[in-house]
């Protein structure tokens, strides 16, 4: 479990990462790193070269349906751990903010702190400040001065400093950030509220207008509002069609009708006068799928209402990361698995949101792939992520299986468990293993996988080749190839020149793939052919289905000597490497 110095030496990281990516300067990629975790990586980030640009590190633009927004950063920066922001930060806090909101003194300001290449652009700034569209953001990695910050708390800067960039880290972690916008319940008279000596956590029951819902999703194109949600909808299952029925032809029925909505909320408030009630950051851990069944209705009822249970999530206090981030994580995690579900859930959706899928969810944007951890996340996401550049990557079960015919020599894992036994890779002794897997070998092994199967895919177009195992080898034959590279080069798979390799090779792949892929069908095929033989003269029929989930008829295959054309192939296709 982290401490709040190894959150620290991870956000160096990052920043680092992001550094490299775009050519920034440190400082510079401290903004943009922070701007990407604050409003998501498909804003627009125009970060500055630091001469002359009055203050202005990083301007920040997002687009939504209804409205653009601006955020204007200034940041500070630095590599050393828990050091002190010194009183300079805060004189600079207040020129910053005075160069706005003292409009008599801009042009001053504007010739003696403002290049002139930048004025026209810092002028467009000084609008979308008055017209309320713009936030001003101070932040660094330095730790907070108690004394010179209550000095300029009252201004209208957004200050944060190394504990609350450390907690937007957290959030980001566990899929909670980009933070979504307020959402605004309507017409709630009654809030049902526990006493505070009764549960663990805020928590509220109202009954909120559906409508409500509906019309935040609408400027919520990227769904971040189920960010945190287990699963997105599911399609036309009966269960949703039911739901859909109601809502549409029955909808004050709704009310009883159906199991609920689970929010959590970095806080919320209910104004008794306006009946309103308020969420920060909400995100939706039940209920994806009675909202996205009724995503499409035309014409929607005022008059149809569902119940809602609100839960703040508590935030980490300065100091206190460790303790408190694994109280979140429980409390989180009970949420989940313990909240109402009107279909049945999989094992593999209990974790979709876990530390370590959200790390190889970042680790596949990066490379501009999309993986999928719930299903049919991309067909529904497929046009606004293709729009930034974003193709699709592999998805969490295929992903899971190929990672577990990785490590063919596990008991709890390997091709037959992958084959056959998908659900039980997710279960503690066999998920440990695949979480420890590297989201950069992670990367590597479904670049491998790709590599492979397209040529399987070959195979059976031109020989009529693999037709009757096509669907049942693919693991086993992975395991196999995965064998004769660890024979030779036992120590590639760390090696970021075997990435770049399979990446060049995923894309074009020389002839000598498909002969390895043969060669290593051969071999597994030929294990087969034995064991059909006995079985012919016995009482039960083998059959690819059954043969390639065996455990029992798996061990032989990956116990076996390799063919020696098959690690010579091997050999040939990663010397240049080694």
């Amino acid at each position: 479990m982290e401490q709040r110095k190894d959150l620290f030496d991870l956000m160096l990281r990052r920043i680092k990462q992001t550094a490299a990516e775009h050519g920034d300067k440190m400082p510079q990629a401290f903004a943009r790193w922070f701007s990407e975790i604050y409003v998501g990586k498909n804003a627009d980030i125009y970060i500055s070269d630091g001469t002359g640009d009055g203050k202005v590190d990083a301007l920040v633009t997002t687009h939504k349906q209804r409205s653009t927004k601006y955020y204007i950063i200034n940041s500070k920066f630095s590599h050393d751990y828990d050091k002190s922001s010194p009183v300079s930060f805060y004189d600079e806090i207040t020129r910053f903010w005075q160069a706005f909101e003292n409009k008599s003194n801009r042009e001053e300001y504007l010739q003696n702190a403002v290049r002139e290449s930048f004025r026209t652009m810092y002028k467009k700034f000084f609008r979308y400040f008055d017209d309320g569209l713009a936030e001003l953001f101070f932040i660094t990695d330095h730790k907070i001065n108690l004394k010179q910050y209550n000095s300029v708390k009252s201004y209208g800067v957004r200050v944060l400093h190394l504990d609350d960039v450390l907690q937007y880290l957290v959030e980001h972690l566990e899929g909670a950030m980009p933070e979504t916008d307020p959402l605004t319940l309507a017409s709630i008279t009654h809030v049902l509220t526990p006493p505070s000596t009764e549960t663990e956590v805020p928590t509220s029951i109202v009954f909120a207008r559906l409508i409500d819902f509906l019309n935040y999703m609408e400027d919520d194109p990227f769904d971040l509002l189920f960010a945190r949600n287990v699963r997105l909808w599911l399609g036309k299952t009966e269960t949703n069609k039911e739901i859909e029925a109601t809502f549409k032809n029955n909808p004050k029925e709704f009310a009883y009708s159906n199991n609920g909505i689970t929010l959590l909320c970095k806080s919320h408030k209910h104004e008794m006068g306006k009946r309103e009630l308020t969420l920060e950051n909400p995100r939706v851990v039940n209920g994806s799928q009675t909202l996205h069944s009724i995503r499409g209705c035309a014409n929607p009822s005022p008059s149809a209402r569902v119940m809602v249970r609100i839960i703040e999530i508590p935030s980490e206090d300065a100091g206190d990361i460790t303790k408190l981030r694994a109280r979140r994580r429980d409390i989180i995690h009970k949420i989940s698995i313990r909240s109402n579900m009107q279909n049945p859930v999989k094992m593999w959706n209990l974790v979709s949101n876990d530390d370590y899928q959200n790390e190889l969810s970042q680790h596949f944007w990066k490379k501009k792939l999309y993986y999928e951890r719930r299903q049919n996340e991309w067909k529904i996401r497929r046009d606004d992520l293709k729009s930034i550049g974003i193709s699709q990557g592999p998805e969490i079960r295929r992903l899971t299986q190929l990672i577990a015919s990785y490590y063919y020599e596990k008991p709890v894992l390997g091709p037959a468990n992958a084959q056959g036994q998908l659900n039980s890779l997710f279960d503690e002794d066999a998920y440990s293993i695949i979480r420890n897997t590297q989201p950069e070998l992670a990367y590597r092994i479904w670049l491998l996988a790709e590599i492979i199967y397209g040529e399987i895919g070959k195979l059976r177009q031109k020989r009529q080749y693999l037709e009757e195992f096509s669907g049942y080898i693919k693991f086993s034959l992975f395991s196999t190839i995965c064998r004769s590279i660890d024979k030779i080069y036992p120590h590639i798979w760390k090696e970021e020149a075997f990435e770049k390799y399979l990446e060049e090779q995923s894309r074009s792949p020389e002839g000598k793939w498909e002969k390895l892929t043969k060669t290593a069908a051969d071999h597994v095929i030929s294990f087969y052919k034995k064991e059909k033989k006995k079985a012919s003269q016995g009482e039960w029929e083998l059959t690819p289905a059954n043969y390639f989930k065996s455990k029992s008829y798996m061990k032989p295959v990956i116990e076996s000597k390799l063919p020696r054309n098959l690690t010579s192939l091997s050999k040939q296709l990663l010397s240049k490497l080694c």
